[in-house]
């Protein structure tokens, strides 16, 4: 709202005569649903608009609303302030004016340097090389030539470690064709690389900050919990120690700070809530992507909290934080991805199972079964479709129960992706459905023999397994 209203305010210099024909346009662009020439074009006729150029006056608009944006968020980040001072800087040289240049090019010296925005440096030294050139002479420039050799050498570490941390990231998210341990060999050959030898061979704060990510994500894949969290802790505390990396990066501080609670709230409970803490009290700042990042740190920070009361038995607590989440509406999650928003949907369907709501369970599979694709986070949808064969069987929904757990067990026959205590529950449910006069005794029995099956199971190293395990545990002994 504050950027439209910044915009009738700039659009105004662009008047018609008496008529502010682009904030009229505007104006219906916001309004109308379905983008629509024939639309647009009537309703701007009932204004006395000429529609005669209507893809022109569109193309017009679309970049004086850029131009509102960049005037709008001006000096909001390092970042832009410094590109702000380039075109100034350009601007005053072909004027002449290099004395006024190398002064304003100082400033912006220190604004790249605190950033660390080694690309945009490179353009600062070039323009400096040529100002001091005219005004100082050939000496002098060939000076600040020689000074560029810094920032081309940071540039090219960075471009390393981001080369590294890109690999390390795409074996993280392996094909479930390739093999864990083939998986593992891949990702070995790129830590046992002389850069990650040390922390010492990251030239930069930047280059740090993807070392320990590369670090963190060899620990993920290894099922190192211990290591994962003492390498994210570590980025952590880093960032936190940055004047400038939270405001010029936020949604990627944020995307870290997330992995850290995903793993902390496993092995330290009392920080976990301290940083809950910090990452609610990060989002009151001043940003440039404020709506974003509210939205992100309201789904990361209750989706924590959620299955930190689930392990943890606190029953008060899952009961309060529904509440706390049904009082907002879809807005609140518009700009978040798929693959988040299913993962918090699934947690709270495992809240409302949990303190005995199936009927607000359903609603929530519904939604991600009508609104989602299975593609946009295959595990979890898996998984949604086994709670939802439960739900069922607690709504006494008995053909659905039948007919949903012979659906998911013939799907998975090919692609084995069901976890043996899962065909475990759904077979021991179609079972009870499809018995007939099935005595109390007789029902007690599957359901112990199937809590027996699941304690049996050896332990898996994942913890993300045996959260599941443990749940539907809890399940299964409130049936009995």
């Amino acid at each position: 709202m504050s950027e439209k209203r910044y915009f009738k305010i700039f659009s105004e210099r662009h008047i018609i005569g008496e008529q502010n024909k682009y904030a009229l346009l505007f104006d219906v662009l916001d309004k109308i649903e379905v983008e629509d020439d024939t639309e647009i074009k009537n309703q701007l006729k009932t204004q006395k608009v000429n529609v005669e150029f209507l893809s022109a006056d569109k193309n017009y608009l679309y970049n004086l609303i850029l131009k509102s944006l960049n005037a709008f968020h001006s000096s909001k980040t390092f970042n832009l302030e410094i590109k702000e001072f380039l075109s100034s800087i350009e601007i005053l040289f072909h004027k002449g004016l290099y004395d006024e240049c190398l002064k304003i090019i100082k400033r912006t010296e220190v604004l790249a340097e605190e950033c660390e925005n080694f690309a945009l440096m490179l353009d600062i030294l070039t323009w400096k090389k040529k100002c001091t050139g005219y005004s100082l002479g050939l000496v002098k420039a060939n000076e600040v030539n020689l000074s560029i050799d810094k920032y081309l050498k940071l540039f090219s570490n960075l471009k390393l470690f981001t080369d590294l941390y890109y690999q390390s990231n795409l074996l993280q998210s392996f094909n479930e064709k390739d093999s864990i341990t083939d998986i593992k060999k891949e990702f070995k050959k790129i830590i046992d690389s002389n850069e990650l030898k040390s922390e010492n061979n990251a030239l930069s704060f930047s280059a740090k900050i993807f070392y320990y990510l590369i670090l963190s994500n060899y620990a993920h894949i290894s099922n190192d919990k211990i290591k994962e969290y003492q390498y994210l802790q570590k980025l952590v505390d880093i960032l936190n120690k940055s004047t400038t990396y939270s405001t010029e990066n936020p949604l990627d501080y944020i995307s870290i700070y997330n992995r850290l609670l995903i793993i902390k709230k496993d092995i330290d409970a009392k920080s976990f809530f301290e940083d809950i803490s910090i990452l609610k009290e990060f989002q009151k700042k001043k940003q440039i992507k404020k709506e974003i990042i509210e939205q992100r740190i309201y789904i990361h920070t209750n989706t924590n909290e959620l299955e930190y009361y689930l392990t943890n038995n606190e029953y008060k607590n899952v009961v309060r934080k529904l509440k706390e989440i049904e009082k907002c509406d879809d807005e609140t999650l518009s700009l978040i991805e798929p693959y988040h928003i299913i993962y918090f949907y699934y947690i709270q369907i495992i809240s409302f199972i949990y303190v005995g709501q199936f009927n607000l369970a359903l609603k929530h599979v519904n939604k991600i079964l009508n609104d989602f694709d299975k593609s946009d986070r295959p595990q979890v949808y898996l998984r949604l479709e086994v709670l939802n064969v439960i739900i069922h069987f607690e709504l006494k929904n008995d053909d659905l129960v039948t007919k949903l757990t012979k659906q998911i067990i013939k799907n998975d026959i090919s692609k084995k992706l069901l976890l043996p205590f899962e065909l475990t529950i759904l077979t021991a449910l179609n079972k009870i459905e499809l018995s007939k006069n099935l005595s109390f005794k007789e029902y007690i029995r599957i359901l112990q023999e199937v809590k027996n099956k699941i304690i049996l199971e050896n332990k898996s190293d994942d913890l993300v397994i045996n959260s599941l395990m443990d749940n539907y545990k809890k399940w299964i002994d409130s049936k009995i």
